[in-house]
């Protein structure tokens, strides 16, 4: 076997192989004694047929396979050699038959990078946003969560819910339907101009919207505006509290403990900023494209321009903190026991299986360890406490996050 790479960039790999006619035979061979053994042919007891007449008989069925494994052998062995990691699997360009069998590949690879200098790292702490402050959201919050609705004609403002019938087409092709749909006007999930759209709108409506290369057609159903519940000792009963002091200080409570994990939340994506900002590499498309799918299904949104706009750098961040995460664990030798797995699996939901287990137990290795190694580069890390110099609503929109 000869290889050429045509194209060689950190993450991007295109090879043009060439196999002789005397290595495709001895694929050819294996092929031919495998479906031998497995085939009874008449006149013949299983596996006893002549091979020249299973390759005569088999030909098309023996040459496909014998070109599968060929291609699958040479891709490994190159991957061996090269101590390339695959993001990918390998796309075969085309193949071609003479006096040698030659194929082009195309693959992505997790970039041969080096992690150094990430202890030590200096980040800073937010000091704890005020008592008052977080009482006035965490109010807000319990009136929307008991809020009762109230259907009007309209028109619609922001934070109204809008039920409707939504069709998203591209082109001449349907992308999306749904029907009774809720969304609150001024969704960040949904496009600006989809969001300018719905205010003013009124019941019956029809309305329709270009963005991007994707048609959003609606028939709005019903609007609704919230009522808010007014907090006092009576609303404070229907919760079981004794009076509104007592709820109010059990919701203290709740957020002074919200607000400490908020802190160290934030603690860790300061600490995953500084990491990105010091190590580089070319990041897999492929790696990529699979994780921004993960934010939109996430999130219950559709794919287009602007949320691609949104969301491609932060699922490129992710990946890359991702693999810097998974090369210092291996260099720090940090692992997650077993028992540390299947003890978080008897607290979740997640139903195992013979079929599954492997695959759940991997999955969780991985979430586990990154995890630990981000709390061990905190151990080593200096931390500063910061003074507030920005608004509490600023430093609460402050981070777009890059962890999980």
């Amino acid at each position: 076997m000869e290889y050429e790479l045509k194209i060689d960039n950190e993450a991007e790999k295109e090879l043009e192989v060439s196999v002789s006619a005397d290595e495709f035979n001895t694929f050819m061979d294996k092929e031919t004694d495998k479906l031998r053994k497995e085939i009874a042919l008449k006149g013949y007891r299983k596996g006893r047929a002549p091979k020249s007449l299973i390759k005569t008989k088999f030909k098309d069925t023996v040459k496909v396979n014998a070109i599968n494994n060929l291609i699958a052998e040479s891709y490994h062995k190159i991957l061996e050699e090269k101590k390339w990691t695959p993001a990918s699997p390998a796309e075969l360009l085309n193949i071609e038959e003479g006096e040698k069998i030659k194929f082009h590949l195309r693959f992505e690879i997790i970039p041969d990078f080096g992690v150094e200098n990430y202890l030590g790292l200096e980040i800073f702490k937010d000091e704890q946003l005020p008592i008052d402050f977080l009482y006035e959201h965490g109010e807000k919050a319990l009136r929307e969560k008991f809020a009762s609705l109230k259907e009007i004609p309209g028109p619609a403002v922001v934070d109204n819910l809008i039920t409707m019938d939504l069709e998203i087409v591209e082109g001449n092709q349907i992308k999306d339907q749904q029907t009774d749909i809720i969304i609150k006007v001024g969704d960040r999930n949904f496009p600006d101009d989809f969001n300018r759209t719905l205010v003013g709108v009124k019941k019956g409506q029809k309305k329709e919207v270009k963005i991007s290369e994707q048609v959003y057609r609606m028939i709005i159903k019903k609007i609704e505006e919230k009522n808010l519940p007014q907090i006092d000792d009576e609303f404070a009963k229907k919760l079981n509290y004794k009076d509104v002091k007592e709820l109010k200080e059990e919701i203290s409570k709740k957020l002074e403990k919200n607000e400490e994990e908020r802190i160290e939340e934030e603690l860790k994506e300061s600490l995953a900023h500084v990491i990105l900002e010091r190590i580089h590499f070319t990041t897999p498309k492929v790696l990529i494209e699979e994780e921004y799918q993960r934010i939109l299904k996430r999130n219950n949104i559709p794919d287009s321009d602007s949320n691609k706009e949104r969301f491609w750098e932060p699922a490129e961040k992710r990946v890359r903190l991702n693999l810097i995460l998974d090369k210092i664990a291996l260099k720090e030798g940090i692992k997650v026991e077993d028992k540390v797995i299947i003890d978080m699996i008897k607290t979740t939901d997640i139903k195992l299986s013979d079929g599954n287990i492997n695959n759940v137990m991997d999955y969780l290795r991985i979430i586990l360890t990154r995890n630990k190694t981000i709390d061990f580069l905190l151990r080593n890390a200096k931390i500063s406490r910061k003074s507030r110099i920005i608004s509490p609503k600023e430093a609460t929109d402050a981070y777009r996050p890059v962890r999980h």
